[in-house]
C-alpha cells in the first residue's frame, strides 16, 4: 500500500477529492502541518461525499516530526521546481508520495534536503505551471500503482 501525503493543504474539496481516491485504490492519506480548513469542513465531507468512512486516514500536526519518520529511500516529493518526471521514479510497496499546498508547494528545506528523490509531471505549456491538486496526485498514485501490478477488487 502507498501513503499519499499532502503538506498544509489549503483547500477543502482538494483534499476530499483525494480522500475519494485513496479511498477507491486502499490508499493511505495523510494529512500534514498547518492546513487550510478544519477537518471538519462542510466542503470537504461534501467533496469526499460518503467515502470518508473508507478512507484510512491521519492527521499530523507537525511537518518536521512526520518527515523525520520516514526512510528517505521510500519518499517521492512532487514538485515544479525539478526536471526529473514522476515516470522515471520506481515506486514500491510502503512508498510515500508527497505534494505540497496548492498555494505553495513543498517547502525548500525538502526539496533540496531530498533532491534525488523529487519528480515533476511535465507540462506542455510554460505560462502553466502545476495541475490541479488532486489530478496530480490521481496521475502520480496511478503510475505508482500501474509500476507495482496493483490489482483492484472486482465489483
Amino acid at each position: 500500500m502507498f501513503t499519499i501525503t499532502l503538506l498544509e493543504p489549503q483547500i477543502p474539496p482538494n483534499t476530499g477529492n483525494i480522500a475519494r481516491l485513496c479511498a477507491a485504490t486502499n490508499t493511505k492519506l495523510d494529512i500534514v502541518g498547518k492546513i487550510g480548513f478544519e477537518l471538519t469542513d462542510r466542503y470537504l465531507k461534501r467533496a469526499g461525499l460518503d467515502y470518508w468512512e473508507y478512507v484510512n486516514w491521519e492527521y499530523f500536526p507537525s511537518t518536521s516530526d512526520y518527515m523525520s519518520n520516514i526512510l528517505e529511500s521510500k519518499i517521492h516529493l512532487l514538485t515544479t521546481k525539478v526536471e526529473s518526471r514522476y515516470t522515471e521514479s520506481s515506486f514500491t510497496d510502503g512508498d510515500f508520495i508527497i505534494f505540497g499546498s496548492e498555494t505553495k508547494g513543498i517547502d525548500e528545506f525538502y526539496l533540496k534536503k531530498y533532491q534525488s528523490r523529487c519528480r515533476t509531471i511535465p507540462m506542455a505549456k510554460a505560462g502553466v505551471r502545476s495541475l490541479n491538486l488532486s489530478s496530480s496526485v490521481a496521475a502520480v498514485l496511478y503510475e505508482a500503482l500501474r509500476q507495482t501490478n496493483w490489482t483492484p477488487l472486482n465489483h
